[in-house]
Order: structure tokens, then sequence, then C-alpha cells
């Protein structure tokens, strides 16, 4: 049929709404589908992401062992590489680098040595360490006169001795302590020098102890107990700098002893002489202990003379990037003396000759 015009313009312009509005619903159905694919997409990596974090923390440690070279005896020394993000910031700073990255060594005899991960000759850096040729460091020798100094200083430490398997039968202590140990502050007093005779220079670093009969430390002694010393330079924090640009005072940073050995009771009667000048210079640190003296007649616990034995030292300079940590030479603990060392000790001086942290000339 023929179709007039107007009714020909009018089915054009319906047919060109109707193809345009198909065009639209057809976009706005693959913008739903783009919108619903990628949704799953993004709702499946939030369950993937937490499972790889997690396979990550197993499958790579933070810290890791690894073996770097045989000893004479066939052991195996390990170097500790430590991501900790303190330690990385201590050895930043100290180096002035970003990039050095340090590890620990630990030797045979349980010297703790700082390294660098990325130093090529290991075994040379370690026989510098040993002969005290660190840069970083000061010498074995020098520290074990900064921890005769200490002892020389302190005038309170923890002492730790062990009660006897047989608890005596006039113990207060309850059976279930024999055996184990127990830690308490003593008085000392580094006066080894006083009980020298005839111009004999003693003076091998044993301190003094005035004991007391009553005390649960030397009772465990007398039952047969080493005991071990305690002391620090943590109460002089204070009076020092931080170690670090921007690190806070660290009483850790400061140095500490552990001495290790036995009650040796004075023989006595000690001259005159003797006795007078240990008590001067006991009492000298402690004023308060003229009234349990031995042999005095006022004192109200019967007390005696008596020198630790040390057999063994530990010392913990301060932090392992700036000091020593490791057992000091028994050879030169007890060569040193206040002025001077006995000949063939060290490079000869004596432990008046060297500063601890917040004196002045350290």
């Amino acid at each position: 049929h023929r179709v007039s015009p107007e009714l020909s313009k009018f089915l054009r312009v319906e047919l060109q709404t109707v193809e345009v509005t198909r065009v639209r619903w057809r976009g706005y159905r693959n913008k739903a589908i783009a919108m619903v694919y990628y949704r799953h997409w993004f709702f499946m990596l939030l369950e993937i992401v937490p499972i790889a974090l997690v396979l990550v923390q197993l499958f790579f440690p933070l810290v890791a062992s690894i073996p770097l070279s045989s000893v004479e005896d066939g052991s195996v020394q390990m170097a500790v590489e430590d991501d900790d993000p303190l330690k990385d910031f201590v050895s930043s700073v100290t180096n002035n680098t970003l990039e050095r990255r340090y590890g620990l060594r630990v030797n045979d005899i349980d010297d703790v040595y700082l390294i660098s991960a990325s130093h090529k000759d290991e075994s040379a850096e370690a026989k510098r360490q040993e002969a005290g040729e660190s840069s970083m460091l000061p010498s074995w020798f020098a520290s074990a006169l900064m921890a005769r100094r200490l002892l020389a200083f302190s005038t309170i430490g923890s002492v730790s001795s062990v009660y006897p398997h047989g608890l005596q039968s006039d113990s207060r202590a309850p059976p279930a302590v024999a055996g184990m140990p127990i830690s308490l502050p003593e008085y000392i007093a580094d006066c080894e020098e006083s009980l020298s005779i005839d111009g004999d220079d003693i003076g091998e670093g044993n301190p003094i102890f005035l004991g007391l009969y009553v005390s649960t430390t030397f009772r465990n002694a007398a039952a047969g107990s080493n005991i071990s010393l305690s002391i620090d330079w943590w109460n002089h924090l204070h009076q020092t700098a931080p170690l670090y640009p921007d690190f806070p005072l660290s009483a850790v940073g400061l140095p500490r002893l552990s001495l290790i050995g036995y009650v040796n009771p004075l023989t006595i009667p000690l001259p005159k002489d003797t006795e007078a000048a240990l008590e001067t210079c006991y009492l000298a640190a402690h004023p308060d202990a003229k009234a349990w003296l031995p042999g005095s007649p006022n004192s109200p616990h019967a007390g005696f003379w008596a020198r630790m034995a040390v057999t063994q030292a530990y010392w913990i300079g301060g932090f392992g990037d700036t000091q020593r940590i490791g057992w000091i030479n028994m050879t030169e603990w007890t060569g040193i003396r206040r002025k001077c060392s006995l000949p063939g000790i060290g490079d000869g001086r004596g432990w008046d000759d060297i500063k601890l942290p917040g004196e002045k000339g350290y």
C-alpha cells in the first residue's frame, strides 16, 4: 500500500528511536557484565593475598642461621643475620650508612662479635677481632681494665648461691628450695690491697665481704655452694650521653659484670695493721657496717671477713657494636693493678688509667 509522506516520516523516526534504545540497553548490559566480572576478581584477590602473606612468613623466616667456617676442633661457627629494626637502626647510625648491615658471630668460648654481613673475608675479620684490632671496639685488655674499674667502684652486688640438697635442721627455708639458686644483694668492697703484707702487691680482683653467719648467702657457701656476683654501672645512666644520634639514654648500653667463684674466709687473727687497713677501706664504702664489724661487742650478729676467690669473669661492656661481650682472660684479670699491671700483662696500664661511661675523660 502507498504510505503518505507524513506517515512514512513518522515511522522512520520511531524506528530510529527503537534502534537507539536497543543500542543503549546493549551498552548497559555489557557494563553490568563487566562489573560482575571485575567484582569476582576483586573478591578472589581478597582471599588470595592473606594466604600468600602467610606462606611468605612460613618459608622465608626473618632470622636465618648459616654456617661460616669450621674451627680446629671441628665445630661450626654460626653467623646470625638479624632483621630486627632496632638493630638495623643502631648499626646504620653508628656507621653513618644505610647500606651496611650486620650479623653476630659467637665463637667457641661465647665471645660475641659484630660483623659486617657484606664482608668478603670473614676469617680475616675474625682474626682482627680476636687480636683486638677492630676500629669499632676496645681491645680485650681495655675491657678487662674497665671491668676491674667497675669492681673498684662497686659497693653492692647481687650474689647468687645454691641451697644445699640436704637442708640443715635449723634452716627456715622450705624443703622445696633444696638445690635451688637464690640471689640476694650484699655489701662488697674492693679492699684486697689492704691485705698486702711486707709490701706484697696484692690486688687480684677478689672482692671483700663482711659476712654474717646468719646470712642465707654465707650459710649456703658454708654448705659448699659456689657463688656468682653481678655488678653494673647502670646507676650512672644520667651522667652519660646517648650512644647514637636520636637514640634514647639506655642502661643496657652501659657495662655490667658477672664474677664466678667461691667464698674464702680470711685466716684469723689478722695482723693488727692489716685488720686496721681492711676496716678503714671497708668502712669507707660502708660506714654503717661499723655496727657489725667482726669482734664488735655490740654487733647484732656475729660476722667474719671473707674474700671472694674469682675464677671466671663475664663482661658485657654495652651494645655489641661499641663494646666487647664475653669472658675475660683471667691472667689479665689477676695481673691488673690500680696504677699499673704486672710485667707482661697487656700494655702495662692499670685500671686507674681508664674511664667508664659518664666519667670525665671517657
